[in-house]
């Protein structure tokens, strides 16, 4: 198909599941202003995968087209359903009095999905980073007859991964019939679309009900208010980005740099903030316009943070935020989570706003099994451990803090209320998990527990120069709504909660950290004994205490926990925002008051609003800052052993709820704020949108070639064609080529390795080893293969050769000139043994086949 057909067909297909789960999100979102109408496409995308995963998972469904289109009939016949009666009438009258809100959403989904096909188009390339993994998972989930899908980089094993938003791409990759690679590109930009659109649904919601609250206008003025301020959603989380942006032109322009008598640039500001890149002179002559030469300009705005032990060694930190996730164009699951993330948001304001009472009512086990929306909130949970694990908890917590808070509302504090909380997120963890159990049952994790975050915390000015641009709008609206609605006795009361809380995070913290630096000498002690069970715990816990103390450079236990408190003192910037922030907030939520619904004339009543919008704000507002305070005290410990994945993962949700609440924020103020105050507010709301600018202007005509149509394409492979075609033509002979393992050259992740497993489907013995053994939890089921490969190329018995052959079940041998350059191949006895099926200039693939009176491996 030409590449215009596959955009339109793309978007027809993404559409078109949509379309089939509007009557749900009509069923489902009662107590939303817009019916949920923005997030029927990433809904009837996750009921319609759950139901072709689930169903092929269990041998009723093929993993083909027609599974497929099955699934998609079963998706139909549950909509068909709730349009009986006097509800499709109802769903008609919404349509035609909303058709303004429902035009705006769809023209901000074709807008930005066709802006970002054409952005793609001018860097389309399937490489680096974690796109091969991405892809590889893709095209094996194509080629793969059943679920779970074969692992791609480990022939002979399935899938160890969070693997769900892949399935979700390769259904509208066959359902669409375009090509992988290109699907790669059209999946980016329909995501980014999805997202954007939720994000408008979400802010429209909060800014309807809260520009009703506060004047008396016309039900026209306040929905023309909420359609304009709903754009302020993506804005804030999708195009607003760090400020590292900023402090690359000021340090291109050579801003606080001075020649130092050895003739040196040397900087106090550039070392003081301590940003990797920054800290080195810029280039000369100084022109204000950021370049670094010899990598990725546009890389360093996902590593300001980095942590630093006592040995003065930095450890890297990863700080994406949402801009710069989309202009790397990974299809990593905490991108593929975004639409289903804002889903599961939105099913939580439905919950605010309705206070509660369809699942307050649910006491019983028995109560909540007969509740459709439990189990539609179960479904979305659960399809985030499925699609990025992490989220998974961050969200149930999202709805039990909900649940809790409104319980408060209702009845104040009882001593039952924590046990409420506990008991509510038993019930959805419990439920997601059993929806989506066949994946549970072959997952494994990589995580070992939780660690205490002891000397390594965020410094002040890098949390700022992260957070400023949704800072500045979210302190002014807190301060604005505090003047308004708090008195003394209000705000110490968030003191007090805000300082018992941080004050019991930081004692539990130094108490764990005390304790697992002790490991190493108590395990000592005990491996010693005679006793096998306390000689085996004593080993264990002096390799896991000496992997902590590793941790911390080895520095005894005194210097570590001292550093804890000196340098959170030294530094105290980002506490002290949190506590700030966290007072206000907290001293808000905790003053009871009972929340009454808004009298609506007439015209208007199809607006749907009750009252809380500015509440929610503040809660979500909450959330965020929960998620930035945990990493601070303490973080999950996976193979890399620091804090890098949990700042990663909680950061990035925090982005998305901080920008949500910056966006509501600001159209608060914007309505509230008058006179000169107001106008202050808008200058400086300017200035602080204009910084937040400054990265996507710069990163993107960077990573564009300042939007070079030249060569425009989404085919991710193209690249190949144009410098390498001879490989370019044996991935497409393997791509039509019958199912089987084949064999390739093995090496590190990043590089070129496990390019033809990743481009064609096809099963290899071991791809990138250091993801494998991420997955994993280790390297236990990759055994002797990386050694088995190289001995495969380089002996000159054929025998031996066809044992390994034999063994691993390998169907084709690939030879190009990566396999030269890592072995010294000795092709010879392919030559003589097996058919040579595919060979040009610079590759040969052969096809094994066994010997005689042997069966083919």
């Amino acid at each position: 198909m030409s590449q215009a057909i596959n955009i339109f067909v793309w978007y027809l297909v993404g559409t078109f599941v949509g379309v089939i789960a509007l009557p749900l999100v009509f069923r489902f979102f009662p107590s939303l202003p817009s019916r949920g109408f923005a997030l029927a496409r990433p809904l009837g995308l996750l009921i319609w995968g759950f139901t072709f995963w689930l169903l092929a998972s269990f041998g009723v469904l093929q993993n083909d087209l027609g599974g497929q289109v099955l699934a998609v009939l079963i998706l139909l016949a549950f909509s068909l359903a709730e349009l009986k009666g006097t509800r499709k009438d109802a769903l008609l009258t919404w349509l035609r009095q909303n058709l303004r809100t429902v035009l705006t959403i769809e023209g901000l989904f074709l807008f930005v999905f066709l802006a970002w096909v054409l952005v793609r188009g001018m860097n389309p390339e399937v490489a680096y980073t974690e796109k091969p993994m991405e892809l590889a998972f893709i095209n094996s989930i194509l080629r793969s007859t059943s679920f779970p899908p074969q692992d791609p980089w480990l022939s002979g094993y399935a899938i160890s991964y969070y693997y769900f938003g892949y399935v979700m791409v390769a259904m509208l990759t066959r359902f669409s019939g375009v090509a992988a690679a290109t699907a790669f590109n059209l999946a980016n930009a329909s995501w980014l679309a999805m997202t954007a659109v939720a994000l408008y649904g979400i802010v429209f919601d909060l800014s309807l009900a809260g520009a009703w609250n506060s004047h008396h206008q016309t039900a026209k003025q306040v929905e023309k208010f909420a359609r304009r301020a709903g754009f302020l959603g993506p804005l804030f989380v999708l195009l607003l980005s760090t400020y590292e942006g900023v402090l690359e032109i000021l340090h291109a322009g050579g801003l606080f740099w001075k020649v130092d008598p050895q003739g040196q640039l040397s900087s106090r500001f550039w070392n003081w903030l301590s940003i990797l890149d920054l800290n080195q002179p810029p280039t000369q002559p100084f022109d204000w316009i950021p370049s670094r030469g010899g990598g990725w300009l546009w890389w360093r705005g996902s590593r300001v943070l980095q942590d630093l032990n006592l040995g003065g060694q930095h450890i890297e930190v990863i700080d994406e935020f949402p801009f710069f996730s989309y202009l790397l164009a990974d299809l990593h699951p905490h991108v593929l989570a975004m639409p289903f993330t804002l889903l599961a948001i939105a099913l939580a304001m439905n919950l605010f706003f309705d206070g509660g009472t369809y699942l307050q009512q649910s006491r019983r086990l028995l109560d909540w099994a007969r509740n459709e929306n439990f189990w539609l909130i179960a479904l979305v949970l659960g399809s985030l451990g499925f699609i990025n694990t992490w989220d998974f908890p961050i969200y149930v917590g999202l709805f039990c803090l909900i649940w809790s808070f409104k319980s408060y509302r209702a009845t104040g504090w009882k001593p039952g209320l924590l046990a409420e909380f506990l008991k509510n997120g038993l019930a959805l963890g419990v439920a997601g998990m059993v929806l989506y159990l066949p994946f549970y049952l072959g997952f494994g994790s990589q995580a070992g527990g939780i660690l205490p975050s002891l000397e390594f915390m965020t410094r002040g000015i890098h949390f700022w120069v992260l957070f400023a641009v949704l800072l500045v709008p979210i302190i002014a609206f807190c301060l604005n709504q505090a003047k308004r609605k708090l008195g003394w006795s209000d705000f110490w009361k968030g003191a007090r909660f805000t300082l018992a809380l941080l004050s019991v995070l930081f004692i539990l913290m130094v108490f764990y950290g005390a304790l697992l630096l002790s490991f190493q000498a108590w395990g000592a002690g005990l491996s010693a004994s005679s006793n096998l069970f306390l000689s085996a715990l004593g080993v264990k816990m002096t390799q896991g205490g000496a992997a902590f103390a590793g941790v911390h450079a080895g520095y005894p236990a005194g210097e570590v926990l001292k550093a804890s408190l000196l340098r959170r003192l030294q530094a105290p910037g980002t506490w002290l925002t949190q506590a700030a922030l966290l007072t206000i907030t907290l001293s808000v939520l905790l003053k009871r008051k009972t929340a009454q619904s808004v009298e609506i004339p007439a015209e208007g009543e199809h607006l749907r609003i009750t009252n809380g919008a500015e509440e929610l704000i503040f809660f979500l507002i909450l959330f965020g800052l929960l998620l930035t305070i945990i990493p601070e005290f303490f973080y999950l410990r996976d193979q890399f052993g620091t804090r890098m994945n949990t700042i990663f993962k909680f950061y990035f949700q925090a982005w998305v709820f901080w920008g949500i609440a910056a966006a509501s924020g600001s159209a608060v103020l914007f309505r509230q704020l008058r006179g000169w105050r107001g106008s202050v507010f808008q200058i400086m709301w300017i200035l602080v949108v204009a910084g937040g600018l400054a990265y996507p202007v710069i990163m993107l005509t960077d990573k564009t070639n300042s939007f070079s149509m030249k060569g425009w394409t989404l085919d991710g492979n193209a690249y190949l064609q144009k410098f390498n075609p001879e490989e370019y033509a044996a991935i497409g002979w393997l791509q039509d080529a019958p199912m089987g393992v084949v064999v390739e050259a093995v090496g590190g992740s990043y590089t070129d390795y496990a390019r033809i497993s990743t481009r064609t489907g096809l099963p290899t013995l071991l791809g990138w080893p250091g993801h494998e053994s991420q997955w994993r939890g280790g390297g236990e089921e990759m055994g002797s293969r990386f050694a088995d490969i190289q001995q495969l190329y380089e002996t000159t018995d054929w025998n031996e050769a066809w044992r390994t052959l034999r063994d691993y079940n390998v169907r084709y041998v690939y030879i190009g000139n990566l396999e030269r350059s890592t072995y010294r191949v000795s092709p010879s006895k392919f030559d003589s043994h097996l058919p040579l099926v595919f060979s040009n200039s610079s590759t040969r693939i052969y096809e094994v086949t066994a010997p005689s009176g042997e069966a083919q491996p």
